[in-house]
């Protein structure tokens, strides 16, 4: 099955790390809002085993797509998080999150984040803007991150392993907040990521992709 092998940077100058990805002819089609619904039991059986059931929905100028994802138990090897993962592509996330539902599932978190993907040769270099941090995340072969990390720049920078989840709550922690799963923009600065992204005023076209010549 896909392994997914990812680290994350933590405080890197985002500005920089634009010009060194050009510099080193990485390729971008430019940024996305993206929309997470992480399911559940009512018991939460999938949370207390480690696995995670998530509907994503990645909005562009253009397009949408809608990601249905299943992450099993994460291991570490080195400084690196592993996880089994298995994707299935839906053209109606609406439908999908209806058969989710209908199965006994409900939606336990919800999460946001405007991603930045670069292909630096084999690696994915992720630039995400989250509603509490902005968090670099590399994914690929693990010798083959160190080398990109290098080059880069990142290794000098803060490594985390952690989900997106974990470093929230450490961040609520460090602000004395209580516990809280889910991370979602105010609406104020929600309305002003899609206007800067393009997306302010359009009805996404369920179903579509990305133009891949913009890669």
């Amino acid at each position: 099955m896909p392994l997914e092998v990812e680290r994350k940077y933590l405080h890197v100058d985002f500005a920089v790390l634009r010009r060194t990805l050009y510099d080193l002819g990485a390729r971008t089609p430019g940024a996305h809002f993206e929309s997470n619904w992480v399911f559940d039991t009512p018991d939460i059986q999938l949370f207390e085993s480690r696995r995670l059931l998530r509907l994503r929905s990645q909005e562009w100028p253009d397009a949408v797509r809608h990601v249905l994802t299943l992450k099993l138990p994460a291991s570490q090897s080195g400084h690196f998080k592993v996880r089994e993962e298995r994707e299935l592509e839906v053209a109606d996330g609406a439908a999908m999150r209806a058969v989710l539902e209908g199965l006994g599932y409900a939606v336990g978190a919800r999460y946001e984040k405007i991603r930045e993907p670069w292909l630096l040769e084999d690696v994915e270099v992720e630039l995400d803007v989250l509603p509490f941090a902005e968090v670099v995340e590399l994914e690929g072969e693990g010798a083959h991150i160190e080398r990109a990390a290098t080059r880069l720049g990142l290794d000098k920078a803060e490594i985390s392993t952690k989900s997106y989840h974990q470093l929230h709550q450490d961040w609520r922690r460090l602000h004395n907040l209580p516990p809280d799963f889910s991370f979602v923009f105010d609406a104020e600065r929600r309305s002003d990521w899609r206007r800067r992204l393009g997306l302010a005023g359009k009805e996404p076209h369920s179903g579509d992709r990305p133009d891949a010549s913009k890669a």
